[in-house]
């Protein structure tokens, strides 16, 4: 007994019978978050980047709709009377009107041309890598220095595009001062930037569908034109209907182009709504504030029909 007593004694401190004593907690393990709560960790920082920099503003933008402000005293409710100024006639209506042609124009002119440069660039050929390489070049150029660039092309007596119409014996246009050719004339610069993006997107989607389907319908002697509608256009639908989202809202939010070329003019053939509100912001906050809550509202309805539709289809 005392020789026991003693080795015990003679032991380390932290040590029983020859073997570790574990310090006290350690044989627990810490639990780690697990199944929804991990879910929602992880996505955490990301949703407080989103309420902080876009619910927030919009609750502002809607509870500042219903007041008159001019940023200098303090607001002063005036409830609906905001949106009754704007829905009625004058300058936004104007703006929404022609912020809706641009958008078809755009839409169009853009869809199409980025389907040809896709269609082009899936084929395997060595022009096709060119084709890729040519189609973006234009979007990774500043939308302010492409409005520069085109404003510069477009000008009456000096531009390049006049000149060019010139040489075949035609007279030129005054693209940006006219108010028939201005916003055609703006909207051909973001379908000049922004196809190459959308030609990459449909790119995609045409290297999704199956060869083996363009097999069995040339076997079935199907032309070109009859597998462009009964395959391409039907095994595109999704890559579409990305690109007719993405094109709706970027012509929707148009601004940069428009205030670097024409400001809104002539007139008001160029105002859209983006420059209405920014316009707007520099003397009532709450017109301003009401019509983006209107172009919100816009956006919302269009994107809630086209993904409808884009079930609809599926089913």
């Amino acid at each position: 007994m005392s020789s026991a007593t003693e080795l015990r004694t003679e032991l380390p401190k932290g040590r029983v019978d020859g073997g570790l004593r574990r310090p006290r907690g350690t044989g627990r393990r810490r639990r780690r978050p697990t199944g929804a709560l991990a879910g929602w960790l992880s996505v955490a920082p990301a949703l407080l980047v989103i309420l902080g920099f876009t619910f927030y503003p919009m609750l502002q933008s809607m509870l500042l709709s219903t007041d008159r402000w001019n940023m200098l005293g303090p607001p002063e409710f005036v409830g609906l009377e905001n949106y009754s100024t704007i829905l009625g006639a004058g300058t936004f209506r104007e703006s929404l009107l022609n912020t809706a042609v641009f958008t078809v124009i755009t839409l169009i002119g853009t869809y199409v041309l980025a389907l040809a440069t896709a269609m082009a660039a899936n084929r395997e050929l060595a022009s096709a890598r060119i084709v890729r390489t040519i189609t973006v070049l234009p979007a990774v150029i500043p939308m302010v220095v492409a409005g520069l660039i085109w404003k510069w092309l477009y000008e009456p007596d000096h531009g390049l595009v006049n000149n060019l119409i010139g040489l075949v014996g035609a007279d030129g246009a005054r693209w940006l001062f006219d108010n028939d050719l201005a916003l055609p004339a703006v909207a051909l610069v973001s379908i000049w930037k922004d196809f190459g993006i959308y030609a990459l997107i449909l790119l995609g989607g045409l290297q999704r569908i199956p060869a083996e389907l363009y097999e069995a319908a040339t076997i079935d002697r199907a032309g070109p034109w009859r597998q462009f509608r009964s395959i391409t256009l039907p095994m595109l639908r999704p890559a579409g209907a990305a690109v007719f989202l993405l094109l709706v809202f970027n012509s929707f939010k148009v601004f940069d182009q428009v205030w670097v070329m024409t400001e809104g003019g002539p007139g008001t053939a160029t105002t859209t709504v983006v420059t209405f509100i920014y316009t707007k912001l520099l003397t009532d906050v709450g017109v301003a504030s009401a019509a983006s809550v209107v172009l919100f509202l816009i956006l919302l309805l269009i994107t809630v029909i086209r993904m409808r539709l884009t079930s609809r289809e599926e089913s």
